[in-house]
């Protein structure tokens, strides 16, 4: 099922002039994440994303889930460089979440920033810095949902241009109206290329 959706990202990235499809993994679990830039399909919104993202949570990185189902999410964010600080962009989004936590179903609508810094370091390559905090209140949970809170942290090297590697860390809370669950909490590795 993973390597079917991966394989359709792919294949429809070309199609749809895809910005970015980044995958992250560790030892137990697959992200994937795919952000279509809207200005590049003929918007005039540049710097404008429409995503899908698709992580098969796995319960050694949770130990409140007993057998967490795949978090499905789709996004849309507006992302533009900050005026007099080199190398800083700034995002503001908002994204629709859905899973199934042990036989309940979890639905959240978290509204949240994004920041990502070039480091003004010497260095054969680029350096980046990144970060994402997305929050939802119990206002904007549905089904069996109370609340969603995700933070990621990660350092970028692009050691060939539109080509990244990556080392991060991510913690996805998908509180339930019964009881807190942590979703995820891992370090990963990945690759994101830019088109």
């Amino acid at each position: 099922m993973l390597k079917k959706i991966v394989l359709m990202a792919l294949i429809s990235s070309g199609a749809y002039a895809a910005h970015q499809i980044e995958a992250n993994v560790n030892d137990k679990e697959v992200e994937g994440q795919i952000r279509l830039d809207m200005g590049r399909m003929g918007n005039a919104m540049s710097n404008t994303y429409i995503g899908a993202r698709f992580l098969n949570g796995d319960n050694n990185n949770s130990q409140t889930i007993n057998d967490p189902d795949p978090l499905m999410e789709v996004s849309f964010m507006v992302m533009r460089p900050v005026q007099g600080v080199p190398g800083l962009r700034l995002g503001l989004g908002i994204k629709g979440e859905y899973t199934t936590i042990d036989g309940r179903r979890y639905a959240a609508i978290p509204l949240g920033a994004e920041a990502e810094l070039e480091l003004p370091i010497n260095a054969p390559f680029p350096v980046y810095l990144g970060g994402a905090l997305y929050y939802a209140p119990s206002a904007l949970s549905f089904k069996e949902g109370d609340g969603y809170l995700e933070t990621r942290i990660h350092l970028d090297v692009e050691p060939i241009e539109n080509g990244r590697l990556e080392v991060g860390y991510r913690k996805i809370d998908t509180d339930l109206k019964s009881s807190d669950v942590t979703y995820n909490d891992s370090w990963y590795f990945g690759m994101r290329l830019d088109f």
